[in-house]
């Protein structure tokens, strides 16, 4: 009887028999259980922030900071040689092989059977066409377009180049006359000196070139047709690279060969 009384007082509650159901001690037991677990949980949690303060910076926030700062360089970086677009209304053309690129008007024609390197005319003007012709390397040993002499030098050997032998005609009651319209040399972006070059030729025919004398064919000539050369020439690769662009002699298409013009470029190749 005793000892049924001192249990009663230590847990609060009626003697626990046998047969009772009284849970209280087992609520009890729990609660211990639940506080002594949370106890240790908050113990690891502090030990693991003391460990990580010894140790520095996360391996996840190193990533992110690596991560942001990659971002910043990347953002502000400017490459050496970004690509640039060709203007609206124009592609560019691209030879690896060669070492060559310009641009040219989007809706031209490429032309598979003139022998050049690349031809390519306006399929809307039968007068506007530009090809790209490459002396041979076994022929030729250039170191730059200074080989050629001064750029009026140069334009004048291309007009005797067209006079005598290119635009000369066998036909009876021809005339071809041809002039220098312009020669400079300019310094592209790429290092690279390039000879920009204009000649006119025009082309007189005689209305009737039967007559009896010489004298009377000359006096009856008409124009044939009249012409605008426009030339840049380049050097790599120990060769020379001339680009020509044939448009009417007027200033209507000088916006186009200026574009051509001045996008043309040349570069060493891998052998």
């Amino acid at each position: 009887m005793a000892q049924q009384t001192l249990r009663q007082r230590a847990f609060g509650g009626s003697p626990l028999t046998a047969g009772s159901r009284s849970v209280r001690p087992h609520v009890i037991c729990v609660r211990v259980r639940a506080a002594r677990d949370q106890r240790q949980q908050e113990q690891q949690e502090q030990e693991q922030q003391q460990q990580q303060q010894h140790q520095g910076p996360s391996r996840r926030a190193l990533l992110q900071a690596a991560g942001a700062l990659g971002a910043g360089l990347i953002a502000g970086a400017r490459p050496a040689s970004a690509f640039t677009a060709p203007p609206a209304g124009y592609k560019q053309l691209v030879d690896k092989l060669d070492g060559y690129s310009f641009v040219f008007p989007e809706l031209w024609t490429p032309v598979t059977t003139s022998g050049n390197d690349v031809f390519l005319r306006n399929p809307f003007n039968i007068e506007e066409n530009l090809f790209v012709a490459i002396s041979s390397p076994s022929s030729s040993r250039y170191s730059s377009v200074a080989d050629l002499g001064t750029p009026e030098e140069a334009a004048k050997a291309l007009l005797d180049q067209y006079l005598n032998k290119e635009f000369m005609s066998t036909r009876i009651g021809i005339r071809r006359e041809g002039e220098v319209i312009a020669a400079t040399s300019r310094t592209a972006d790429d290092g690279r000196t390039y000879y920009d070059l204009a000649i006119r030729m025009a082309s007189y025919a005689s209305r009737n070139p039967y007559v009896a004398t010489q004298a009377e064919v000359m006096t009856q000539y008409g124009l044939e047709w009249d012409r605008r050369l426009t030339t840049t020439l380049g050097v790599a690769n120990n060769r020379l690279y001339e680009l020509r662009f044939q448009s009417a002699n007027s200033d209507a298409a000088a916006p186009v060969v200026a574009a051509v013009q001045q996008s043309f470029r040349v570069r060493e190749v891998d052998v």
